[in-house]
């Protein structure tokens, strides 16, 4: 299938599902709402109809007295009178008179009292029987509401016989023990009628109203009148029916034209859109694409979009040549960045051993740098036969600006300690030559020693770089020297001079910052103390064993974390001359 067909039938799945749900929706809203209206209506009338039969009922002198006759003796009642029976009974009305009491009715005689509860229930039986008949009510009762006997049946119309005693002690034809309104009524939370939808157990609903009949303070009868609303919902449900069947002819009908509206409108040029962007995938060729988009003239976002697309294509074109152009300039600076590479490895002595046909000290040095070159430096260089010059060297900055002024500073410094005097000699001369044409503001820390070869004394300078690494007896440990202003920051600085005396066998270890500061992928830097500790590993090595130690200590302990400057070490070892 393809893209635009499936795109349409996706549309078509989803418009069909949402006018389904819509529909759906409306007819619930509409049954809901028309039940209800209906139901309100309803209230008014079944309102006066249950008020009406709340009053007869509450007309009853002591009628609480007389339900509870009622429900003491049911067999009786339901039975009918004799003569003499009526005859004997007759005599309790003059007892009772128009106001009778409790302890009235009590005084009577049980022939007394069977003749006069059947009076008052004939009365109930009847005018219930006629509400029921006249307004064509389901079922007309007056039954006990308390928790105990829910349901029970006092009285009820039977809508044919006018005078029914035999529902007293039935059950009723709901089940009304759960009803929110029978609760409601048993807590007090009435005003005068309340109203609930039920169903029997035949499937039949009912609309049903009660209205409470009070004893004692509180309501434990109710009078309730069932309305038998199924004819309704039956009209309801056909007129539901053929809004559904009408609804989803006009969903059908509506979809269509949906479908070949966005076929027309959107799928068509997205397809069209779609084939020419293949086609430049293949062809890379943008004028076919702005003449193609050329052909979508409608004027919504689809043709927005062919115009968007001409310029990419055309954008595209011009970027594509633009990378082709950059890519030879990225190899020409690539390959400009090797040479100077080469050209900065070059400068710095890297054959070992350093001075074969000098049995008296042994030298190793290494640099690596953060890119392609760097502006960390190295040097060692023999002044005369009797002295050799140590130089370490940490240029600002990084890339070919640092390896530039890397290189002039490394030429100022070895041309000047060829000349003779002591380091700091050396570094008040190259400071001058560097701040005069310092226009970039660059500086460079260096450390410089020149040993003595024949005694083994080394006269040592520290221009603002790392402390030296000393290993006597056996055991390296970091010199804290003085140190003095860098090289190239303020003109017309002193710089002072130390001493050390190297005995046999013992090294001395420099190195940039570089190795003390770096570090792993949670910040933490590496340290002079991590220094010392990787030379201690090996405090007889040769000065190759002794910066390999410390590479790999480094190595280990940033692991994969970028290398973020460059790492620089020299390490001399001082023998003296054999006797």
């Amino acid at each position: 299938m393809k893209k635009g067909r499936t795109l349409l039938f996706r549309v078509g799945i989803l418009t069909a599902v949402f006018f389904s749900v819509l529909i759906v929706v409306i007819g619930a809203v509409v049954y809901a709402g028309t039940t209800n209206t209906f139901l309100n209506a309803k209230n008014e009338m079944i309102d006066r109809d249950l008020l009406r039969v709340k009053k007869m009922v509450d007309d009853i002198p002591i009628l609480p007295t007389f339900i509870e006759y009622w429900k003491e003796h049911p067999d009786r009642m339901r039975g009918e009178l004799t003569d003499q029976e009526y005859e004997t009974g007759g005599e309790a009305y003059g007892i009772l008179n128009d106001t009778p009491t409790p302890d009235m009715f009590g005084s009577l005689s049980e022939t007394q009292k069977l003749v006069v509860g059947h009076d008052y229930y004939n009365y109930l039986s009847y005018n219930f029987n006629e509400e029921q008949f006249s307004f064509r009510y389901a079922g007309i009762y007056l039954v006990d509401i308390t928790e105990k006997n829910c349901g029970y049946v006092i009285c009820r119309g039977n809508g044919e016989v006018l005078i029914d005693r035999s529902s007293l002690g039935s059950e009723m034809q709901i089940d009304i023990t759960g009803h929110n309104a029978v609760k409601r009524l048993r807590s007090g939370d009435y005003a005068s009628t309340l109203y609930e939808i039920v169903d029997d157990p035949g499937g039949n609903s009912y609309y049903v109203g009660y209205a409470p009949v009070e004893a004692d303070g509180s309501a434990k009868y109710a009078v309730c009148m069932l309305y038998d609303w199924a004819p309704f919902k039956k009209v309801l449900s056909d007129n539901l029916f053929a809004m559904l069947i009408v609804g989803i002819l006009i969903m059908t009908a509506g979809g269509s034209l949906l479908l070949h509206f966005l076929a027309r409108t959107a799928i068509k040029p997205v397809t069209a859109i779609q084939t020419c962007v293949r086609r430049y995938i293949g062809d890379k060729d943008s004028k076919a694409v702005v003449d193609s988009m050329k052909m979508i003239t409608e004027e919504n976002e689809f043709g927005a979009l062919a115009g968007d697309i001409s310029q990419l294509a055309e954008e595209m074109e011009r970027y594509t040549d633009e990378n082709i152009r950059l890519a030879g300039e990225h190899q020409r600076v690539a390959t400009e960045l090797d040479l100077a590479a080469r050209i900065q490895n070059g400068s710095l002595p890297s054959s070992f051993p350093a001075y074969p046909e000098r049995g008296e000290f042994d030298i190793y040095a290494s640099m690596t740098p953060a890119k392609e070159v760097g502006g960390d430096f190295y040097d060692y260089f023999l002044i005369d036969d009797d002295h050799l010059a140590l130089v370490i060297a940490d240029v600002s900055g990084k890339g070919v600006p640092a390896s530039l002024f890397m290189m002039s500073s490394k030429i100022l410094i070895s041309n000047r300690a060829v000349l003779g005097g002591t380091p700091a000699e050396i570094f008040e001369f190259v400071n001058e030559r560097i701040c005069e044409n310092n226009t970039l503001d660059m500086f460079v820390t260096v450390w410089l020693g020149i040993l003595e070869i024949s005694t083994g004394k080394l006269i040592c300078s520290n221009a603002g770089h790392e402390f030296p690494v000393f290993g006597k007896n056996g055991k390296f440990e970091l010199m804290k020297d003085k140190h003095g202003m860098v090289l190239g920051a303020v003109p017309g600085i002193k710089y002072k001079n130390y001493e050390v005396q190297l005995e046999k066998g013992e090294t001395v270890f420099v190195y940039t910052d570089g190795a003390a500061e770096a570090t792993d992928a949670s910040e933490n830097m590496f340290g002079t103390d991590r220094i010392t500790e990787a030379l201690n590993t090996v405090p007889d090595g040769s000065p190759k064993e002794l910066i390999e130690a410390v590479a790999k200590a480094v190595d280990g302990f940033v692991k994969d974390a970028p290398q973020f400057d460059d790492l620089t070490m020299l390490a001399l070892r001082y023998i003296g001359k054999c006797e």
